[in-house]
């Protein structure tokens, strides 16, 4: 009898205990369902074809607005664009105060910043002139010494112009970095190509050339300053590349005019 009754306190010991773990399971279960859930903002610079703060009557948003509403369904993340200046959106996605960045390249100094997801695109960089200014070879920014250069102010590319010791000019937007080029207030302009192919599809295609330089993966950036960053990159790497295998990519980026990803 004694042996009965101890077995029938444990089993209501360990009753006791499930339903003490199924009320606290209940009391917290939606808080991790909201944080599972919750809004991933991701800071875009308005980029076209790449990123386009204001779609135009075909509603084209963007080929990485493109990709990162794809990598939101297929791994469940609620992830959000949000449009603001590149150099507030890196300040304040490196600060934490948002969940990260649309894109951004590799460099050594972004890498104890942010965790680089899969590559999402590739950006060509190199030099826009007006057609019969090329007349000698130019393979980097130490042909260009003696000229007029101009580029965008806030991008990486500002800061290799500096390091190299090239005089230059910055501008505060693509737009005006093109319209400057156009009318001969540079002649040179260093940039990213696809903005500016972007800006020549209506208007005087035939006018300027260019010359790449380089051309590079870039990714989607995650802030390490966010506690559950880092536990989201498995999910959006899986979306990506099960978009590289079934041609998602390559059909985003034809849809905006660009070279396919593989």
């Amino acid at each position: 009898m004694v042996q009965a009754r101890g077995d029938k306190v444990r089993l209501l010991a360990t009753l006791l205990a499930g339903l003490a773990l199924a009320a606290f399971l209940a009391l917290v279960a939606p808080g991790w369902a909201m944080a599972k859930a919750r809004s991933v903002v991701l800071a875009c610079n308005d980029f076209p074809p790449l990123k386009i703060e204001k779609p135009g009557a075909d509603g084209l948003r963007g080929s990485d607005v493109d990709v990162i509403a794809e990598i939101a369904k297929r791994s469940g993340l609620e992830l959000v664009p949000q449009f603001m200046p590149w150099n507030r959106g890196y300040a304040e996605a490196s600060a934490g105060k948002i969940d990260g960045l649309c894109s951004c390249s590799y460099r050594e100094d972004r890498a104890a910043l942010f965790h680089f997801s899969r590559p999402i695109g590739h950006t060509s960089v190199g030099v826009f002139t007006r057609a019969g200014m090329m007349t000698a070879p130019i393979v980097g920014l130490g042909d260009l010494r003696g000229t007029r250069v101009g580029a965008v102010k806030g991008y990486n590319l500002e800061d290799e112009l500096t390091e190299a010791g090239m005089p230059h000019e910055t501008v505060g937007n693509d737009r005006l970095a093109y319209e400057m080029l156009i009318n001969a207030r540079f002649d040179f302009l260093y940039s990213f190509r696809a903005p500016i192919d972007f800006l020549l599809r209506d208007a005087l295609p035939d006018k300027i050339v260019y010359r790449e330089f380089r051309t590079s993966p870039y990714y989607l950036c995650l802030s390490k300053a966010v506690p559950d960053t880092a536990a989201m990159l498995p999910q959006i790497d899986a979306a990506i590349a099960e978009m590289e295998r079934d041609g998602t990519f390559n059909a985003i980026q034809r849809r905006y005019g660009l070279a396919p990803m593989n």
